[in-house]
């Protein structure tokens, strides 16, 4: 009867519990009314290893929400649309249990939603999940208290992407500061005006100063620079001794001004990269050789 009533028409999320429920009918064993075969299934259970001690068995389903966040703590690929599915029955309560019964898998699905109340972000904080706190960066959806934005600037220290991903949401403007004194702790004189340049939308003066850093002609590298390819800035940044999480924090500045070019999608963003693989001086070279030919 719970599984009728939540499918009703008029509820929210249908399809995504839909599909939880007909995962979980396929997982379950076929009813069969063969003695024998009822036989050999009850001596399998009855020889099967005991419990561990602090294994806690799953809550009584009373409710429609306690069958919903049952669904939602099985296997990824069954409570995936459940947990992206705007469901009224995943309120906090729900969603703080199931933060502390699943894995980084179920958490970055969680940390994807809108809204999140902030005992459900600061609980994903803690998890400590490079990915968790990526995702959580990343949804602009959020609202982040000022102790929650403190946390994630922290650790940003030692993770690049994650900075890159608080300098581009609006909604973390106090991380931003924390994060922007930090990268600006490490550049020369000359590489923070330079910076500075860019993130004031000065793209021509950026270019004219980088150029006569790296010993080329401004045009040259201006036309270097024009292209659907982020790998020519995150190369002049290099040759600068630029490290890859300025360049990061630059490439959206830069994309600012130039209608969204150049695109740095998740499949060419490795590529673009590993271009900070280099020394400035071999990156200076390629660089050069790049304006010759």
């Amino acid at each position: 009867m719970l599984a009728l009533n939540i499918l009703r028409p008029d509820a929210g999320g249908n399809s995504a519990l839909a599909g939880g429920m007909n995962a979980l009918s396929a997982a379950l064993p076929a009813a069969t009314t063969d003695f024998h075969a009822a036989r050999h299934l009850y001596a399998v259970r009855t020889e099967a290893a005991p419990l561990p001690a602090e294994a806690v068995p799953p809550s009584p389903i009373r409710t429609e929400q306690d069958l919903v966040v049952q669904l939602a703590r099985m296997p990824i690929d069954i409570s995936a649309p459940l947990l992206k599915a705007r469901l009224s029955m995943l309120d906090t309560q729900a969603l703080l249990a199931l933060i502390a019964a699943t894995g980084e898998a179920h958490h970055r699905l969680i940390a994807g939603r809108p809204g999140l109340d902030w005992r459900v972000i600061r609980a994903l904080i803690r998890s400590n999940s490079d990915e968790v706190l990526l995702t959580l960066a990343e949804n602009h959806k959020l609202e982040f208290d000022a102790e929650d934005q403190a946390a994630l600037a922290r650790l940003s220290e030692s993770r690049v992407m994650l900075r890159a991903a608080i300098l581009a949401n609006p909604r973390l403007s106090l991380a931003q500061s924390d994060v922007k004194l930090n990268l600006e702790d490490g550049l020369s004189h000359r590489n923070l005006r330079l910076v500075r340049l860019l993130r004031a939308g000065d793209a021509a003066r950026f270019i004219v100063g980088a150029a006569q850093a790296i010993g080329c002609e401004a045009t040259a590298l201006q036309r270097f620079l024009t292209g659907a390819s982020a790998t020519p800035l995150a190369m002049t940044c290099r040759a600068l001794d630029i490290d890859r999480a300025v360049f990061l924090s630059l490439l959206s500045c830069w994309q600012a001004g130039h209608d969204g070019e150049p695109q740095c999608n998740a499949a060419h963003r490795p590529l673009v990269l590993s271009v900070f693989s280099l020394s400035a001086c071999d990156a200076r070279r390629k660089l050069l050789a790049s304006l010759a030919a």
